[in-house]
């Protein structure tokens, strides 16, 4: 089992120091994975509502200040050695398939090989409105760009013909560290992102799913692989999950991941019944003591537990 916690990059707490405070610590404790979250801008919502918080608004310190992943990690990238650095997730089709394929090869060379590539479809349509790109076709866009970008990392001279892009033998170097390519996790709970799961990736990573929910789903997933050909025995599954230590159980509207040391590990232990093999985690309160405080609690008082 590994564990993996997201790094504050948006909101008042913010800040290079607190990106070096959250990794000093992950590699203090032996944590295995830091995760970034991705927003380019954020216009006025018209029809989009936010799936991470019941209001569905987004926080106005989010709209003043949210950095952006490749910043981060590449940034942590030269103040680390261990613990891996990785998107969660990128979101593929509001940008340039060819320019990511770089810009995660840079990441994977420039940390030593410790970067994971994490890929959504979105959820904001004003969002890709701003930048200027289509919202109705983003699932095709990004399955275009994995294919890209796999090429890209994986073939001397890449060529590639679709209704989005087209190129002949096209070099990009540097190749990343890994091989064949730095993992991908492709982020979603919809039947479409299991089937993009099963095409692309090497690793499922469900976003504020339930043990049960997980449980529930997994024979789609299952179905996915093996109609693409690909074994599902060991496929890694990798839930994005609050955690949260409190005084009482988690209350209506909060994860089962939230709670007391003993409920999280309950809960931890039935994610790993169902079929999860790795964890990233979401701190709730954004505020660097909080996320060191859970980050040395879970080390402490979870994770041997599991």
């Amino acid at each position: 089992m590994q564990y993996g916690f997201s790094i504050i990059v948006r909101g008042d707490a913010a800040s290079p120091a607190t990106f070096d405070a959250m990794a000093e610590r992950a590699e203090a404790l032996g944590i295995d994975a830091l995760w970034s979250s991705d927003h380019l801008v954020m216009p006025p919502f018209i029809t989009s509502s936010y799936p991470g918080r019941a209001d569905g608004q987004l926080p106005d310190d989010w709209k003043r200040t949210y950095y952006q992943p490749f910043s981060v990690l590449n940034y942590l990238a030269a103040r680390t050695t261990k613990v891996r650095l990785g998107t969660s997730v990128l979101i593929l089709p509001m940008r340039n398939p060819l320019e990511v394929a770089a810009q995660m090869a840079e990441l994977d060379r420039l940390s030593g090989g410790r970067a994971n590539f994490g890929v959504g479809v979105g959820w904001y349509s004003e969002e890709f409105a701003a930048l200027g790109y289509p919202f109705k076709d983003r699932g095709k866009r990004t399955d275009d760009g994995l294919a890209i970008v796999k090429k890209l990392w994986t073939e001397a001279k890449a060529s590639h013909d679709s209704p989005y892009f087209s190129f002949t033998d096209t070099e990009l170097g540097p190749k990343p560290v890994q091989r064949p390519h730095l993992p991908i996790y492709i982020g979603g709970n919809s039947p479409a992102a299991m089937r993009r799961t099963a095409r692309f990736a090497d690793a499922w990573h469900p976003f504020k799913i339930t043990p049960e929910g997980l449980a529930e789903t997994r024979p789609v997933l299952e179905a996915a692989l093996r109609e693409a050909g690909r074994s599902s025995d060991g496929f890694p599954i990798a839930p994005k999950i609050a955690l949260t230590f409190q005084d009482g159980p988690a209350s209506a509207g909060q994860a089962p991941s939230e709670g007391r040391p003993q409920d999280i590990v309950d809960t931890l232990r039935r994610f790993r019944d169902a079929g999860a093999t790795e964890f990233c985690f979401d701190i709730m309160t954004e505020t660097l003591p909080v996320a060191l405080d859970t980050m040395e609690r879970f080390a402490q008082e979870v994770r041997d537990k599991i």
